[in-house]
């Protein structure tokens, strides 16, 4: 079957064996020691893994491409594009440098994703067949840590656990089951760099003992090497090949420091968090506004990746995954999510923990937009929404969607005059206007049975709107020591019935440059623009290239810039021409033509603009004068060739006649002169 390939990306990748090389890469910048291959392209398999650190503090994403035994690290030269996950079937096109695959391009398999998708194996319902392997490394002290308590951490129906969490989580749709194997002391001690190693050598000492192809879901406790660890966890996002003396298998694999596995509770944290990495959920975020509970929309204000506590998927804690992210994975009925596009209405929504009901509103913040408020509600019920601060349980927990969000949740704080994130539900007796929308949120009542919320969307409201700053320049390129001119209009798309607003603008500039001075503040009113003239100052010592120039405009703490590009060349540099006229002398009888061929070159700098010539010839006066191109128009270096020709008058006397020619370059006027000379043969007498 033929492979169907979707490009991703402009910057996707990975994969492995070197197919076709044609254009060499510079090595400019590198050390000595490194070298950069030719381009290349590579198919194979994408495994991509979530790196959390021992203090959730900032993660990161780590991508190989798999083909066979082979296992090497991509690094994306622009930034990684969003939906990669384990498992994809990829062409990447890039370098290699360093060990590393550089990717510059990337295809994915679309018919491999396709069939992915749809696979039963490592599915996000039914019972997920988990097996864990306690590794340690030679020559280091065991970890304290028990198989038991491992498999109470995992598998306890008495107790919280990963599997006792999903089930509640999930209502029932998933849990976990299977098996702990322990006593496993690998060939050495590996760093925590070496996450596929460590995981082909846990397998290769279990193979023995375990039959792979029961379980789809692989967990590998091991120590902390001794040179410290970037992880208390790591995770696969979805699941990939994984090679096994039974077979290849279908698997996640996350990696889990024993150390931080020594107390139940914060073990559970720890599993249930890279266990929801392998269904595919990206971390469990707060989104700060400062004063407001949610900004100018694409604004996307300060991202905390773990700041939510609330989820087990934020910053360590046994909390529910959030509503989005459930929904996302199937583990809301449609029928417990209601969708309010541009309607009024009162729901009641039931607490999460509860069986049946509405769980979750997904509000569109403005018509025409993507930009969703999930509200949902908990309460201190179950294993697991008890362990929460408890504000949360008085009232609405909203979540935000945009193009931001992408895989992960961002947890909004409708309490912003407190400091903390622990009080951000929305309360009882409150009304949240959008100010930059017509939406309406009001929470009218919060018992143990439900959460009361209306929406309504009012009608004359002021909806303040993102403002735009629009840059043109007015020529498109400069020279050093010039002075280029900008026109920057600055567009206030608040709704008519807001009041005008106040700019704080400044100009944006190349380093070294300078302009003339801009007001420190503006006022626009609401749907109008004002129209600035910003002149620039070019140093003498700029370098030739493209530059940026523009302003930024700041309103209530949002800030947004707009600029023009301006190509800065060597300054013009006017010249004459060169001419050249042949011949310089010719004989030639009365009544005949003489022609002449002329080579004129525009000997202006490269970057002055063409220029037009003109042609005038006006000597010796009663002869006619025709040209084969009347004028040219010439770029900087241009030559151009083309002929005059005389006519002689049959009366045209003996003798040497001076003729002429001038060349005019437009608005410039005569740059070149020259003549050459005819010599008149007298005409033949007949003897008497």
């Amino acid at each position: 079957m033929s492979r169907t390939w979707s490009m991703v990306s402009a910057v996707w990748l990975v994969a492995c064996s070197a197919q076709v090389s044609d254009v060499d890469e510079a090595q400019d910048g590198l050390p000595p020691h490194e070298t950069v291959s030719r381009q290349e392209s590579w198919e194979g398999e994408l495994e991509v893994v979530v790196v959390d650190p021992p203090s959730p503090a900032a993660s990161w994403e780590e991508y190989f491409v798999k083909q066979g035994n082979q296992h090497r690290q991509v690094r994306f030269e622009h930034g990684a594009p969003p939906g990669l996950r384990s498992g994809l079937q990829v062409k990447v096109r890039g370098r290699e440098q360093g060990g590393q695959l550089i990717a510059q391009g990337v295809d994915v398999d679309t018919h491999a994703a396709s069939s992915l998708s749809t696979a039963s194996a490592c599915g996000v319902s039914g019972v997920q067949r988990s097996l864990v392997i306690m590794t340690e490394f030679p020559g280091m002290a065991r970890p304290g840590l028990t198989p038991q308590a491992v498999h109470d951490v995992f598998f306890s129906t008495t107790r919280r656990s990963l599997a006792d969490y999903w089930s509640e989580v999930s209502e029932g749709r998933t849990t976990t089951a299977g098996d702990v194997v322990s006593g496993y002391t690998l060939d050495r001690a590996y760093s925590c760099s070496e996450g596929a190693a460590m995981r082909e050598a846990a397998v290769r000492a279990a193979d023995a003992d375990v039959d792979f192809t029961q379980y789809d879901r692989i967990f590998i406790v091991h120590p902390r090497p001794e040179a410290g660890c970037s992880y208390a966890g790591q995770a696969t996002v979805s699941c990939g090949q994984v090679q096994t003396a039974d077979g290849t298998v279908t698997a996640s694999t996350s990696w889990l420091v024993a150390e931080s596995m020594m107390v139940h509770d914060s073990a559970v944290e720890l599993v249930t968090h890279e266990a929801g990495h392998n269904l595919t959920l990206g971390h469990a975020s707060s989104r700060d506004f400062g004063a407001e509970a949610l900004g100018l929309p694409g604004a996307t204000g300060v991202i905390d990746e773990y700041g939510d506590v609330f989820s087990t998927m934020g910053r360590w804690n046994l909390g529910h995954y959030a509503a989005p992210q459930k929904a996302r994975i199937g583990w809301l009925d449609a029928s417990a999510v209601a969708e309010v596009d541009g309607v009024d209405g009162t729901f009641t929504l039931a607490p999460v923990v509860a069986s049946g009901g509405l769980k979750a509103l997904k509000v569109r913040r403005r018509p025409g937009s993507n930009d969703w408020l999930w509200l949902e509600y908990r309460q201190p019920v179950g294993g697991y929404e008890a362990t929460l601060a408890p504000q949360v349980f008085g009232g609405a927990l909203v979540h935000y969607a945009d193009a931001t969000t992408q895989g992960g949740s961002h947890l909004l704080d409708f309490t912003p005059q407190t400091a903390s994130w622990t009080d951000p539900a929305l309360l009882p007796g409150t009304t949240w206007d959008d100010p930059y929308s017509t939406l309406s949120v009001t929470v009218n009542a919060a018992t143990s049975a439900g959460l009361v919320v209306s929406i309504a969307h009012r009608q004359s409201a002021c909806v303040r709107a993102p403002h735009e700053v629009q840059v043109t320049s007015f020529a498109p390129t400069s020279w050093p020591g010039g002075r280029p001119e900008f026109e920057v209009v600055l567009v206030n798309h608040d709704s008519p019935t807001c009041s005008p607003s106040t700019f704080q603008v400044s100009a944006l500039l190349p380093q070294g440059w300078g302009s003339d001075r801009l007001p420190a503040q503006v006022t626009v009113a609401a749907s109008a623009s004002l129209s600035l003239s910003l002149q620039a100052y070019t140093p003498y010592s700029a370098a030739p290239g493209t530059y940026a120039v523009g302003l930024a405009a700041t309103r209530d703490g949002h800030t947004v810039q707009g600029t023009a590009d301006i190509d800065i060349v060597e300054r013009c540099v006017t010249a004459s021409p060169t001419v050249t006229l042949s011949p310089q002398t010719v004989t030639a009888a009365p009544g005949t033509d003489v022609t002449w061929t002329v080579n004129v070159t525009n000997n202006d700098s490269a970057s002055c603009d063409w220029v037009w010539y003109d042609f005038y010839s006006n000597l010796p006066s009663a002869w006619d004068t025709a040209f084969s191109d009347w004028g040219v128009n010439l770029p900087p270096g241009g030559a151009f060739t083309f002929t005059m020709t005389k006519s002689i008058p049959q009366e045209a006397s003996g003798g040497s006649h001076t003729v002429d020619l001038d060349i005019y370059k437009d608005e410039y006027g005569l740059v070149w002169h020259g003549t050459t000379t005819v010599n008149v043969a007298e005409p033949l007498t007949r003897s008497r």
